[in-house]
């Protein structure tokens, strides 16, 4: 049997905060690497709605939280309820690390690095010089879209169900680097697809048991497409299993949430993250 973490009068919280949290595996990861490193501290997840968001935020406050992670729908509007953020998520305008320092709690955004290196990891290679399409334009997908500029991505289309969203964040983009951004709609699709290399999908489509949802209408895909879905669960998403059938290479949100935690974690604790280990909880195992 697993070794389980030892609670006492000392332990320290570190959360994960959003709606809906139940799929979570943010504390099998955090808990498991806890108790390897023998840190007395223990992850807990809060399903955290809108309306709770400023509460919660002074909870962890008022209860000395370590820390926490902040998900979906929350990473943009935490920002003005921390005491600072750091560059990165001050560029991007989202956060999914929180850290206490002190007396103040510091936002950071360990989403670019997570992605990145899980780019690299599932397809080979960065960005530079590929066509990509982003699905959505929330917290998520600015920390994807700052990612694409940073490592010279050749064009970036966004496609979200709000059009002001998805052109507010191109125009953020143009902020961050010289690669162009463009908003597209539905019937844009069809004429872009032949030349696109990348697809990722930001949104919460195909999150939960037995939704069948896809975030994109399936004669978009092309085999020679890239598709990575930050939603990860059981078993493929509607969209990842679309794309395997067209024989696209495919990733789920599984290797992105094991960097972003390992990067999450080394804030929280100062101490080199157990990334093998992670990444096993992350899988299940």
């Amino acid at each position: 049997m697993e070794q389980r973490a030892h609670i006492t009068s000392q332990t320290r919280l570190v959360a994960v905060i959003g709606h809906p949290v139940r799929h979570s595996r943010s504390p099998l990861i955090h808990n498991a690497a806890f108790v390897a490193q023998g840190l007395d501290l223990v992850y807990l997840a809060f399903d955290v709605t809108e309306e709770q968001l400023p509460a919660a935020v002074a909870g962890l406050r008022a209860l000395g939280a370590l820390g926490a992670n902040v998900t979906i729908p929350h990473k943009e509007a935490v920002l003005p309820l921390l005491d600072a953020v750091d560059a990165t998520a001050e560029r991007v305008g989202a956060v999914n690390t929180i850290v206490r320092r002190g007396e103040d709690i510091i936002g950071y955004n360990t989403d670019v690095f997570g992605f990145l290196m899980a780019l690299e990891r599932g397809w080979g290679r960065s960005p530079r010089g590929a066509t990509c399409l982003v699905l959505g334009a929330g917290g998520a997908a600015r920390a994807v879209v700052a990612a694409l500029v940073a490592q010279g991505a050749a064009e970036i289309l966004i496609r979200n169900r709000t059009m002001s969203r998805a052109r507010d964040l191109c125009v953020a983009a143009a902020g961050w680097g010289s690669t162009p951004c463009r908003v597209v709609t539905d019937a844009d699709l069809a004429l872009v697809a032949d030349r696109l290399d990348l697809i990722v999908n930001c949104t919460s489509v195909g999150l939960g048991e037995g939704v069948k949802l896809s975030p994109l209408p399936v004669d978009t895909l092309r085999a020679h497409h890239v598709v990575m879905d930050l939603v990860y669960g059981r078993g493929p998403t509607p969209l990842l299993q679309q794309a395997k059938d067209k024989g696209c290479v495919v990733m789920d949100g599984l290797e992105m949430l094991v960097q972003q935690a390992a990067r999450s974690y080394e804030l929280w604790t100062e101490r080199a993250a157990p990334l093998e280990l992670m990444r096993a909880k992350a899988a299940g195992a």
